[in-house]
């Protein structure tokens, strides 16, 4: 795959760095724009997204569904967030979160 480096990241002598972050946005950038916009940035398995809310909400934090789905940062930074709480339960659903959102940026299927 070829990639472009972002002219703020850009190293003069040394190879572009392609995250998996990056790597979706540039596929998602490609799309034709009519598709884009209708087409949310993010899927996430719904049993999944609803006990990852519930849960948050358990500690007083209240999630965006509609940014989770949309919004690749505010989710990764729930995600991150989740971490930090004492909940095991709840590390270990945003695990699986993420686990699904790495493999949709590599291109692997869901087999759901």
């Amino acid at each position: 795959m070829e990639t472009t480096p972002h002219p703020s990241s850009a190293t003069p002598g040394l190879a572009p760095v392609v995250s998996p972050i990056t790597q979706g946005d540039h596929r998602w950038a490609q799309r034709p724009p009519v598709w884009r916009e209708r087409e949310l940035s993010l899927h996430w398995p719904q049993e999944l997204l609803e006990a990852f809310s519930l849960r948050m909400a358990s500690h007083g934090m209240s999630i965006s569904r509609a940014l989770m789905l949309s919004d690749k940062r505010y989710a990764l930074k729930q995600l991150v967030h989740a971490q930090t709480l004492c909940d095991e339960s709840l590390r270990l659903i945003s695990m699986q979160l993420f686990r699904h959102f790495e493999a949709r940026q590599a291109g692997i299927p869901a087999l759901h």
